[in-house]
């Protein structure tokens, strides 16, 4: 990683400068994995309900009232 702080600054400012970058990066990674959390939750419960209705659609579908031949 290139740096990009110039050479004759104050080591303090130069580490404090470092952290808020890091700090930020971190904040900025978060937001976007709540964001992307929340579309892959979406995703699974419109599956869930998916499946859930495809599959009582077949429960229904396969009750009859004629008597089963075997």
């Amino acid at each position: 990683m290139k740096n990009v702080t110039p050479p004759n600054l104050n080591p303090t400012l130069r580490l404090f400068i470092k952290l808020t970058a890091i700090v930020t990066i971190a904040i900025v990674v978060l937001i976007v994995a709540a964001f992307l959390l929340k579309i892959v939750l979406v995703a699974a419960v419109l599956a869930a309900v998916g499946v859930g209705g495809f599959l009582i659609y077949n429960l229904i579908r396969r009750r009859s009232n004629f008597p089963v031949i075997r």
